[in-house]
């Protein structure tokens, strides 16, 4: 199964972060489901100034969550993951990039998942911001 990465800007709540972590448990168990393998999750920062004005879902959004997805996953369940942010109001914006056909095109040998591992919730939040750069 190819090696995908994806990149997410989820709208942001202020009161609680549930919405996102729904949205997230949703992408994972499909990719689980379908037999696929999630290798990481990143949080690339909470509630972030967008660096324009952006239109999802008939709203206008300012600030998102940030987050990025590593999972293995045959191409036709690829297209239910992007049916699925293509309905979801929560989701501005998404992208999805293929990183390779196998785990050891990319030199990355004995990576344990997280679905072999249990792994508490706080552990798996990144808390490096991401930022965005104008050119």
């Amino acid at each position: 199964m190819p090696l995908y990465e994806m990149f997410c800007i989820a709208v942001h709540n202020q009161r609680s972060p549930t919405n996102l972590r729904q949205l997230v448990d949703t992408l994972t168990n499909t990719v689980h489901r379908s037999g696929g393998v999630v290798r990481k999750i990143q949080n690339l920062g909470l509630g972030l100034t967008l660096p324009e004005r952006m239109r999802a879902h008939q709203q206008y959004h300012t600030h998102g969550d940030h987050f990025a997805l590593h999972f293995d996953v045959s191409p036709l369940v690829l297209r239910t993951i992007n049916e699925t942010m293509r309905r979801d109001p929560m989701v501005i914006r998404w992208t999805i990039l293929k990183k390779g056909e196998k785990v050891a095109d990319l030199g990355i040998l004995n990576e344990t998942s997280i679905r072999s591992v249990p792994v508490p919730r706080d552990e798996l939040v990144y808390q490096a911001p991401f930022r965005y750069r104008r050119s």
